[in-house]
């Protein structure tokens, strides 16, 4: 045990050095007189307790505590005295004072020095526990928010999914009803004598926009339910000029439109150089103008949109982050939470749900994450993270559709009757020869039987699919040009699945426009 013994009377100190040497084997007394001698062993710190008289010519007992507990909190301090008084050694105690024993009774010092020395060892140790214990519920709460926000990501994706094999069907369904609506009122509208009267034309134009909004909404459930496709191609791409170009497309809405109700908006970017992202800027383009479309009505009285984009190094090679933040109205937690649900939306009638809902899917697609944190009347902030790209471009050249040059014999192939009918008839009024069939089975006795210059089949039907139609047939002429019709997928990557079986692929529903177009395209000579 190494006591710091502070006392300026020399006979004290002798009497006190020759009890503790007495009952305490291998003790080791440091000895202290003076202030400066005091200071120097506060400074090397080479003991294990201290014993201080009350009165000292230079100081006091309670001052000596309280310089020892200010560097050594946890070093128990006894003072031994016969110059105290009962005030003293309360107010002691209060401070810190471990024990006070008056010199008359020294044969009780040594037992509570060891009784002293214990405690403070106990104390240190509970309070070791206790910050352990403090730490291991930070980390467990750290990790029950971590677990919780990683199972309502996976509650997430699993309701998408789920959606998505719905939407799926429904999409392809609702394309098939809207094809003959559209198709029906185009033929109608091209009719000079069903459009001579101005009431009955205005009717024909407004189902025919209605059509047309609802085959837009189909397009969108496909995006936040399908998956990244093997062949979609996407290039290295700048997010700081993405950003930029969607700064510049929603200006309408955030300041022409609104400063026409008296909303001022203010639109704020903050662009570090960033490694460029594999993406597909069409669909980042999109993400963006929904996060600020989203940003502009959180700003019913006006405010700021800020944009910004840095890098965030783990893991390698890091992420590109976009954050979109605005200082509105906010979200509480139950609309944070489930802001990126499918049709769900606190915009009433103003809002279809899908714009976020959207959003996730592609940042999804794209291998990334968002986040999204916000605070009623403090503004919301969603940060998109991509991984930063390493394939170079990859940049492909779109043919420009020819006009066809003559009419054509054409072997139509849709198990739907209705859409059967009205797409023979969009051919007829185009010129063309055709013959139909209401599967694939059906369509390739008739194709064996006659010459076609060109196919046009269904994907999904009985018996035969249009995909194994197209199969064989380009068996038999690899050259014969074939449109493949589907009321599934996106566009883009229904082209490219079946790039090497067909020559083209109209998605549902079918518009007299799409049809000639693609016509003109596989026929061009």
């Amino acid at each position: 045990m190494r006591v710091l013994l502070v006392d300026d009377n020399p006979n004290d100190r002798e009497l006190i050095k020759r009890q503790l040497r007495k009952a305490i084997e291998g003790v080791e007394i440091t000895e202290v007189a003076r202030r400066d001698e005091f200071k120097a062993a506060l400074q090397r710190g080479d003991f294990d307790i201290v014993l201080t008289d009350y009165l000292l010519h230079w100081s006091d007992g309670l001052a000596v505590l309280q310089a020892v507990k200010l560097q050594y909190p946890h070093t128990p301090v006894i003072m031994v005295t016969d110059s105290g008084s009962e005030e003293i050694a309360a107010r002691g105690m209060r401070e810190g004072l471990s024990d006070y024993i008056l010199k008359g009774h020294m044969a009780r010092l040594p037992e509570a020095m060891k009784e002293a020395i214990e405690r403070e060892r106990l104390n240190r140790e509970y309070t070791r526990a206790v910050d352990e214990l403090r730490q291991s519920h930070e980390a467990l709460q750290e990790a029950m928010k971590q677990l919780q926000e990683t199972q309502q990501q996976v509650i997430q994706q699993q309701r998408l999914r789920a959606l998505g094999e719905m939407a799926s069907g429904i999409a392809h369904d609702f394309n098939n009803a809207l094809t003959p609506i559209l198709g029906l009122t185009e033929l109608l509208l091209d009719n000079p004598e069903v459009t001579a009267d101005p009431q009955v034309k205005r009717y024909l134009e407004m189902i025919h926009t209605a059509a047309q909004d609802a085959a837009q909404t189909v397009s969108r459930l496909r995006e936040f339910y399908r998956s990244r496709g093997r062949t979609e191609l996407r290039q290295p791409l700048d997010v700081n000029t993405i950003v930029e170009e969607a700064v510049q497309l929603t200006a309408l809405r955030w300041r022409e439109q609104a400063e026409a109700k008296g909303i001022f908006i203010q639109v704020h970017t903050e662009l570090q150089p960033v490694p460029l992202v594999s993406a597909n800027g069409s669909e980042l383009r999109e993400v963006l103008q929904n996060l600020i479309f989203n940003a502009v009505d959180a700003l019913p009285r006006g405010g700021d949109i800020t944009l910004r984009t840095f890098t965030v190094d783990e893991p390698s090679p890091g992420w590109v982050v976009i954050e979109v933040q605005d200082n509105g109205v906010g979200m509480d937690e139950e609309t944070r939470i489930r802001c990126f649900e499918p049709f769900f939306s606190t915009k009433g009638d103003h809002g279809s749900g899908l714009g976020l809902a959207v959003v996730y899917g592609i940042v999804q697609r794209h291998e990334g994450k968002i986040e999204v944190d916000s605070k009623i009347g403090k503004g919301t902030s969603f940060r998109i993270f991509l991984p930063a790209a390493a394939a170079e471009p990859r940049v492909l050249a779109e043919k420009e559709s020819p006009v066809p040059l003559r009419c054509l014999r054409i072997l139509l192939v849709e198990d739907k009757p209705l859409v059967r009918e009205v797409l023979r008839e969009h051919l007829l009024r185009q010129g063309h020869t055709v013959d139909t069939a209401s599967d694939g089975q059906q369509g390739l006795e008739k194709f064996l039987a006659s010459r076609y210059d060109l196919v046009i089949t269904d994907l999904a039907m009985p018996v035969m699919s249009g995909e194994q139609l197209a199969m064989e047939i380009k068996k038999i002429a690899p050259n014969k040009p074939i449109i493949l019709l589907t009321g599934f997928g996106d566009p883009r990557l229904a082209q490219n699945a079946y790039s090497e079986l067909v020559d083209h692929v109209l998605i549902k529903p079918v518009t007299l426009f799409a049809l000639r177009q693609a016509i003109a395209k596989v026929t061009a000579e």
